[in-house]
């Protein structure tokens, strides 16, 4: 297990189109996922933040607040449509629930697509999206989206809270990372 520096470290050391599955506790989850996209973000690269965890407007403040450059973000809010939360913004695409991963993919797609310059993919939480789907459904899913960003040379970091439960649809996620980090 690594700390928080080394993470970063880590992070910016990382070669071009690498997907990472960081593993943690829920107690330190945002503060990874802080660090992580204020990598990212200042390896110039444009971020493609699937949301699963915060809505829209508490993300962005939380970046903001973090000196993280919004410029460089995209967010796939898949909660605040849901809450009838929505609030307009050309940096945000909202997704009708957690659930709905068929259109979490085309807006992926979309974003892929239409986001200039070198990018990478943040999913926030793994297992706040598996409490919403059935595993074998997921991990379908997470094949479809790994598959795409490495036929497209997108690097990507995904979230994963350790647990108990779900071990197997980990382990099939982790065999498609080029990495898995745990973090203390």
């Amino acid at each position: 297990m690594i700390d928080i520096e080394k993470l970063k470290e880590e992070l910016r050391n990382l070669p071009e189109g690498m997907i990472v599955l960081l593993e943690t506790s829920a107690d330190r989850s945002f503060e990874i996922s802080l660090a992580s996209v204020s990598v990212m973000t200042n390896k110039n690269d444009n971020g493609i933040i699937v949301s699963a965890s915060r809505p829209y407007l508490n993300l962005v403040n939380m970046y903001q607040n973090n000196d993280i450059d919004t410029g460089k973000i995209f967010v796939l809010d898949c909660i605040s449509k849901s809450q009838n939360a929505e609030v307009e913004a050309e940096n945000v695409r909202y997704v009708d629930n957690v659930s709905a991963l068929t259109n979490i993919s085309l807006a992926l797609n979309d974003c892929i697509q239409t986001i200039d310059g070198k990018k990478f993919i943040f999913i926030d939480s793994i297992s706040t999206m598996l409490i919403h789907n059935k595993p074998y459904v997921f991990a379908r899913f997470m094949h479809s989206i790994l598959t795409k960003m490495r036929l497209n040379g997108i690097g990507g970091i995904l979230i994963f809270l350790e647990n108990k439960s779900n071990r197997e649809v980990r382990a099939e996620i982790a065999q498609l990372c080029d990495k898995v980090i745990k973090i203390e």
